[in-house]
Formats: C-alpha cells, structure tokens, sequence
C-alpha cells in the first residue's frame, strides 16, 4: 500500500512551510487528490517532486527555471501561457522573498528562544546561588543554637505545659 501524508507532515518532512508547499502545488499545477475536506494527499512520487523542487530553490535556482519531470512539464507551460509578458517574474520574485522572509523568520524566532534559553539558564544559576547561600545560612544558625546553653526552667516548663495539655485530654 501506498504511503499517503498530509500537507503538514510533508512541510515537516521537507522542512518547509505548509503554505510554501500549498504554492509549490499551485505553481506547478501538481495534479493531487483531496480528502473530503479539501486537504491536499501526497503520495511517495508527489514528495520526490517536492523535494526535487525544493533542492532546486536551494540551490539558488528561480521558481521559474526549475525543471520538473516531463510528466508535469507540459502542464507548467501551458499555464504560464495565459499569463502576461513580465508578471511571471514579478511572481517568482514576490515567491521567491516570500520564502527569504519564511526562512528569515524561522530563524529570527529560534534565535529567540535560544536567547530566552540562556536567560532562564542564567537566572537558575543566580537561585541556586541564593539556595546555597540560605543553606549555609541556615547551618550557621543550627551551630549557633546547638552551641548555646539550655536552661533547665524552660525545660521544665515546656514538660508542665504538655503534661497539663496531656490531662486536659481526659477531664470536662
């Protein structure tokens, strides 16, 4: 049986946006079947197109100068014929900063996170810092107690109050 994924789990597979494979899909006029709530469904040929498409851009080629199988090429041509002289490059272009701005941003938002990262890193150090100095705080004061003399009234005393609070138990 044939593999068949999702939009998003293509995008995550080929890196990318789920828009930008959306587009790729449009632009290339790939013919691809639907489930019943329009989704698009990708088998394991539609993904090595994509993937083809995809190392083209990367490699510094236009949307508009990649090659595609014979199969779709005719397709491509026939579409682009419709459109006028000129607007085909302004197109590519608009798509080709789109995906320079995805990247960008995906970028921007990890530099991000690895910044709010050592943020919080650094700030666990300085309370592990404090932690430390309060339990050595803590020790210091324990020593000085154990270090100072008992008085035996308090003892006493304290043995008066549980006794009579022990008694109160039982009477009315």
């Amino acid at each position: 049986m044939e593999m068949i994924l999702k939009t998003k789990s293509v995008s995550e597979e080929l890196g990318v946006n789920p828009t930008t494979v959306q587009r790729w899909v449009r632009h290339f006029n790939m013919d691809l079947k639907k489930n019943d709530h329009g989704h698009y469904l990708f088998t394991e040929h539609d993904i090595n197109e994509l993937k083809e498409i995809k190392m083209q851009l990367d490699s510094g080629l236009l949307i508009g100068d990649i090659q595609l199988s014979q199969k779709e090429k005719p397709a491509v041509k026939k579409q682009l014929a419709a459109v006028p002289e000129g607007i085909e490059e302004k197109f590519e272009n608009l798509l080709s900063r789109i995906d320079s701005l995805e990247k960008k941003l995906e970028e921007k938002a990890d530099s991000v996170v690895s910044y709010q990262l050592l943020q919080h890193a650094g700030e666990m150090e300085e309370m592990v810092k404090k932690l430390a100095a309060i339990e050595a705080r803590l020790e210091d004061a324990e020593v000085t107690l154990l270090k100072m003399p008992v008085k035996q009234e308090r003892i006493i005393h304290t043995e008066k109050q549980r006794k009579n609070w022990f008694v109160s138990l039982f009477t009315l």
